[in-house]
């Protein structure tokens, strides 16, 4: 099933290339964000970071997704700057965006079960943007399938030891709320 929600999302992102115009974030915003995380971290190198944020990155962007899920995929582990081009990725503006939205909304789920401990990190980070924390929050009470074992993901967040309990706390009752609602 997952491969074939991939395989999907991997079609739309090219059909949506060829036939939308892309918008562009304020490359400050993204900057900002891996700084955040650069900063708190001696694992992302200087060039990495020159790299990310001198690109222009469209609003919900496909090819980010595509890139974080392909290393899902491969069972690479995701490293901090990966988690941070990804949360950098997020606006609530690509609510708009049906494949931008499912597609995102899955590998929320995804990447928080790959490192949980990595996940709340990097989301406390780049939480100083209020906006991404409180999109990742309400992604997180609804997840878009009832392929997402909340079960599973809510007791491996439990069971992590965190740098920032109340960005935990916040994500697991997130949670918590959807398997309420699922329930």
């Amino acid at each position: 099933m997952k491969n074939g929600i991939t395989l999907i999302f991997t079609l739309l992102f090219f059909l949506s290339c060829k036939q939308k115009q892309t918008e562009y974030v304020n490359t400050e915003n993204k900057s900002e964000i891996i700084e955040n995380v650069k900063s708190e971290t001696d694992k992302v190198t200087e060039e990495k970071v020159e790299n990310v944020s001198a690109e222009k990155i469209p609003i919900c962007d496909l090819r980010t997704l595509v890139e974080i899920n392909s290393l899902l995929e491969k069972g690479t582990e995701l490293n901090d700057q990966n988690f941070a081009v990804f949360f950098a990725n997020m606006n609530p503006d690509c609510s708009n965006n049906a494949e931008y939205s499912e597609f995102n909304n899955d590998l929320i789920f995804r990447t928080l079960e790959s490192n949980p401990k990595k996940f709340v990190a990097i989301l406390s980070r780049v939480s100083k943007k209020k906006e991404i924390l409180e999109f990742v929050l309400t992604q997180l009470r609804n997840p878009i399938h009832d392929g997402i074992d909340l079960n599973a993901i809510y007791k491996l967040l439990d069971k992590t030891e965190t740098e920032d309990a109340k960005t935990k706390e916040l994500v697991s009752e997130s949670i918590k709320k959807a398997l309420e609602k699922n329930n």
